[in-house]
C-alpha cells in the first residue's frame, strides 16, 4: 500500500470521480483506477459501489478515506516536524541546574507562545550525563557547562553564557578571605563526579586549602538549605539572574576569579537545527538583558 494511492483515494472522495481526482492529480483515468485497484487488492475489500455511472464509496470505503486521512496527516506532520526549517513538533531538551533556575523558562515561554506548534521535553541532570545522551540520541540538545573531555566528533558544544563561582554563608556572615573561610566553616560539597565539583577541588587543591567536609551533595537547592539551617558554607557556580535572587538571602563571596562557561551541546548535522538555533539566539537574548 502507498501513500501515493492512499492520496488518490482521498482526491476521488473529494472530487466525486475518478475522472476529476485524475485531473487535478494530473494522471489518467487510468493511472488513478490501477492504483485504486492496487489498494483493494492490498487491503482486501472492495471500497466502491460500481453498479452505477460512476463508483461511490461503500462502508469500507468510507472508513478507508477516514484511515487514509489519518496516515497521511500523520505523515505529513512528521515531515514537518523533521523539516530543517520546522519550527513546530517535540524537542527533547536537557538542561543543567543553574541553566533551569536562571535564563530557560522565560526562554521556553516566549517560543511555545511564538510557535503553537512546540512542545519541549526537558530533563534535568549533570553536564556529564546530558552528554552521554546526546552522544547516544536520547536527548536532541543539552545546555551544559563547557565539557572537560573533548565532544564526539559528530556534536559541537556552542558557548553563549559565563558562570561566577561564589562562596555562599548563612546570611550576615562576614566578608572573610576564602581561605578564612574555610578553616572557619565546615565545608558542604558538591559531588565531586560532575564538572562543577571537580572544578572546585582543583582550585581548592592549588590553593592548599583544606576543607572541613559534612556533606557531599548533588543538588544546588540541597546545598543552600543546609546553609541556611547553619551546617556549613558551599560553593555555587551562579548565572546573573539567581545572583541577585540569592544575595538578598545569603552572603555571597567571590571564591576566587574560578568562572565557567555555559552553553549548546547537539549534533553537527540535526533535523531541528534552525529550530536549535533559534534557541541558542533567545537564551543569548535573555542572559545579556
Amino acid at each position: 500500500m502507498s501513500l501515493r494511492a492512499l492520496r488518490t483515494l482521498l482526491m476521488i472522495s473529494r472530487k466525486g470521480s475518478f475522472v476529476a481526482a485524475a485531473e487535478q492529480l494530473g494522471l489518467t483515468q487510468a493511472a488513478v483506477s490501477l492504483q485504486v485497484k492496487n489498494l483493494e487488492e492490498t487491503l482486501g475489500a472492495e471500497l466502491f459501489n460500481r453498479e452505477g455511472n460512476k463508483p461511490i464509496l461503500n462502508a469500507s470505503g468510507r472508513l478507508a478515506v477516514e484511515r487514509a486521512e489519518q496516515i497521511l496527516g500523520l505523515f505529513d506532520g512528521l515531515k514537518e516536524e523533521l523539516s530543517p526549517n520546522s519550527i513546530g513538533g517535540e524537542l527533547a531538551l536537557g538542561a543543567v541546574h543553574t541553566v533551569i533556575t536562571g535564563s530557560l523558562p522565560a526562554v521556553l515561554a516566549r517560543l511555545q507562545r511564538a510557535h503553537k506548534g512546540l512542545r519541549i521535553r526537558l530533563f534535568f541532570n549533570l553536564s556529564v550525563e546530558l552528554v552521554k545522551k546526546v552522544d547516544d540520541g536520547e536527548l536532541d540538545a543539552a545546555l551544559i557547562t563547557e565539557p572537560l573531555q573533548p565532544t564526539s566528533p559528530g556534536c559541537q558544544w556552542i558557548s553563549y553564557d559565563n558562570e561566577h563561582f561564589y562562596v555562599v554563608a548563612p546570611k550576615g556572615t562576614p566578608i572573610l578571605e576564602v581561605r578564612e573561610l574555610f578553616a572557619r566553616y565546615p565545608f558542604v560539597r558538591f559531588k565531586r563526579t560532575a564538572w562543577a565539583g571537580a572544578m572546585i577541588d582543583n582550585y581548592l587543591a592549588e590553593k592548599s586549602i583544606n576543607p572541613q567536609e559534612v556533606i557531599e551533595f548533588d543538588s544546588y537547592e540541597a546545598a543552600l538549605s543546609l546553609v541556611a539551617e547553619g551546617l556549613g558554607i558551599t560553593v555555587i557556580p551562579f548565572c546573573k539572574k539567581r545572583f541577585k535572587e540569592t544575595s538578598d538571602l545569603f552572603t555571597l563571596i567571590p571564591f576566587g576569579q574560578l568562572q565557567r562557561q555555559v552553553g549548546l551541546y547537539r549534533r553537527r548535522k540535526h533535523p531541528r537545527s534552525q529550530l536549535l538555533e533559534l534557541l541558542l539566539d533567545e537564551i543569548r537574548h535573555e542572559v545579556s538583558c
